[in-house]
């Protein structure tokens, strides 16, 4: 780190993880399958490569932002964690979209602007965390933003890879705890951040047992739940503010409109 830029750093890092992720989806193969039968039913299970990759590649994201924050910033050990969320789950979430890309236009699309997500998220996580930064005010709006696109990639990832509930509750509950808690950390003061982001959690975890059995589309179910999400916490803030409820409602709208938009649009498809 010392003789590169953040920049280059963190993009050389981008390309390695992105070419990871090609090179398994292409290659992806099962490594073993077996079933089993508990009181009367049959249960079977599977491991894929692309499945042991993913992780493998959140925790080289996460080894190469550690490396980055201790060698050049002073960032406290206890805090560094806060910092290590996103790029974890930004990384998580990828893997999962990119599980299936082909290799037409359209996946190869979703490549670059995948591979820029994770990007823009390390290089602004270190500015976030570099006091001598004029743009600190700035990293707090991207990653809010980068927080909400996670948040909705990997819901949609979730909703196109695993149909069981039993599975889908515990990694949004997951999901909604480390997102919310980086949040959290930016705007509410006088709570307490833990606790806030377990609620949250809860709360949404409600609303995906809800969706889960309607028939709607991947595009309907994602909008969906980044509006009661982004809507849930906004409130959130808002009243940690002493916001009042209108002012609060005019903040979100805009955010919410779209994905009503969206969602209404999903439905009429049907």
């Amino acid at each position: 780190m010392e003789k590169r830029t953040p920049g280059l750093y963190f993009s050389t890092l981008t390309g390695i993880i992105m070419m990871v992720f090609m090179l398994a989806s292409i290659t992806d193969r099962e490594l073993f399958r077996f079933h089993f039968n508990l009181f009367g039913f049959s249960i079977g299970f599977g491991l894929n490569s692309m499945e042991v990759i993913i992780p493998l590649a959140a925790v080289i994201t996460d080894l190469a932002m550690f490396y980055a924050l201790q060698s050049r910033l002073p960032v406290e050990k206890e805090q560094i964690g806060l910092h290590l969320f996103l790029p974890f789950a930004v990384t998580l979430t990828i893997g999962f979209t990119l599980r299936n890309i082909q290799g037409d236009m359209t996946g190869w699309l979703l490549l670059f602007i995948t591979g820029g997500l994770l990007f823009l998220v390390l290089l602004f996580e270190y500015i976030n965390c570099d006091p001598s930064s004029s743009g600190k005010s700035l990293s707090v709006i991207v990653l809010d933003s980068l927080c909400y696109a996670v948040f909705l990639l990997f819901i949609i990832a979730l909703r196109a890879n695993i149909s069981r509930l039993v599975i889908t509750i515990p990694a949004v509950f997951i999901l909604c705890f480390v997102v919310s808690l980086k949040i959290f950390s930016s705007h509410v003061i006088s709570w307490n951040i833990l606790m806030l982001s377990a609620v949250t959690g809860i709360v949404i975890c409600f609303a995906d047992t809800g969706l889960h059995y309607w028939p709607v589309n991947i595009i309907s179910y994602g909008s969906l739940m980044f509006f009661w999400y982004y809507t849930f916490t906004n409130l959130i803030i808002g009243s940690d503010r002493n916001e009042p409820v209108k002012k609060t409602l005019m903040r979100i709208l805009p955010a919410d409109f779209p994905a009503i938009l969206i969602m209404a649009y999903a439905l009429i498809r049907l």
